[in-house]
C-alpha cells in the first residue's frame, strides 16, 4: 500500500513540459519553509494499492511526476509503483523529487530504494533551502536541487560513479510555457522581464509565478 495525498494532471510545474503529478502523502525530512507542510503528518491522507495508483496515473496519457511528501519514505510501495508504470508503459517519462541527495539514499543499502532509482528518469535530489532560492529559479526549490539523469546514471560504473558523481541534466536556463488554457509559466525573474502585461500570481513550485494575459 501507499499513502499519498493526491494527483493533480494537468500541471505544469512539476517537471518541464505538460504532466501529471502523485502527492506521497509523509515526509520525516521537514524542510524549514516547506511550501507542503500538510503533507508531513504519516497519517494523512489516502492508502491505495500501487496497481491502481499506476492504472490511474498511466490513463492521463501524460509524463509523470512523483513528489510529495517524501516518495522514498515508502520505498517499497515506491519501487513496486514506477516498475508497474514501468512495466505497462515502457517509454513513460518518470521524474521522483526527493528532499534526500542521491548519495544518502544509495547509502541507506535498502534494496527497494534501488529498485525504484532504476526504474525512473530523473530524480530531482536535496531538501529545500530557502537561502539557495532565487527568481531564476524553474521546477526546483532551490539549487542545491541536483537535477539527475537516472538512465544514464544507472549505466555508470561504479568506479566512475565514485570518481565523477551522478550525471545531471540542465534545468537552470529558465523557459516560458504556455498552458492549455493560455495562461503563460515562468521563473519570476523571467516573467518580471516579459513584455506583456498581466495579471502575476506565485503557483505551488517555489519561485514560480504564472502570468495571466
Amino acid at each position: 500500500m501507499i499513502r499519498w495525498n493526491s494527483i493533480i494532471s494537468p500541471t505544469y510545474v512539476d517537471g518541464p513540459g505538460k504532466r501529471a503529478a502523485l502527492f506521497v502523502q509523509g515526509c520525516l525530512i521537514r524542510c524549514k519553509d516547506c511550501q507542503n507542510r500538510d503533507l508531513w503528518p504519516a497519517r494523512g491522507g489516502w492508502l491505495s494499492e500501487p496497481e491502481q495508483l499506476a492504472k490511474v496515473l498511466i490513463n492521463t496519457d501524460l509524463p509523470i511526476t512523483i513528489t510529495g511528501g517524501e516518495p522514498f519514505d515508502q520505498a517499497r510501495a515506491l519501487a513496486e509503483l514506477v516498475t508497474l508504470i514501468r512495466d505497462k508503459d515502457p517509454g513513460r517519462h518518470v521524474i521522483v523529487y526527493s528532499g534526500r541527495t542521491f548519495d544518502e539514499l544509495l547509502q541507506r543499502g535498502d534494496v527497494n530504494v534501488l529498485r525504484a532509482l532504476a526504474k525512473i528518469d530523473v530524480l530531482v535530489d536535496g531538501p529545500y533551502v530557502a537561502d539557495l532560492d532565487h527568481d531564476w529559479m524553474q521546477y526546483r526549490g532551490s539549487s542545491n536541487q541536483r537535477v539527475i539523469d537516472m538512465r544514464a546514471t544507472m549505466r555508470m560504473t561504479l568506479s566512475d560513479l565514485i570518481a565523477e558523481g551522478p550525471i545531471l541534466l540542465d534545468w537552470d536556463t529558465p523557459e516560458l510555457v504556455i498552458t492549455e488554457v493560455g495562461d503563460l509559466l515562468g521563473a519570476v525573474g523571467l516573467i518580471e522581464d516579459f513584455p506583456l502585461a498581466g495579471e502575476v500570481c506565485e503557483t505551488r513550485r517555489c519561485g514560480e509565478p504564472v502570468l495571466l494575459v
